[in-house]
């Protein structure tokens, strides 16, 4: 994949943790990715940086639907109201 594709797939992992943090399902499971201090907007940093920062995101999505079946967070109630905001745009 070429950088700015690596950095899209980031970027889009990256809106995902923010539903959950908004919705109050992430509870400390972005630390790993938090602790990293590589966000989609640094564009300076290296593809690799990107790639870790990626796979942090992932290790964290897969924490919070070990934790919370899938159909349990749809029915939260907040990520119910972001989805459906999400649906309007």
């Amino acid at each position: 994949m070429h950088k700015e594709e690596i950095v899209l797939l980031h970027l889009t992992l990256f809106h995902i943790k923010r539903l959950f943090e908004q919705a109050g399902i992430a509870n400390g499971h972005f630390k790993l990715y938090d602790n990293l201090d590589v966000q989609p907007v640094h564009i300076h940093k290296s593809k690799a940086d990107h790639k870790k920062a990626i796979l942090m995101l992932c290790k964290g999505i897969t924490e919070v639907f070990k934790e919370t079946p899938p159909d349990e967070v749809l029915k939260n109630p907040k990520m119910r109201e972001l989805l459906e905001v999400v649906d309007q745009s």
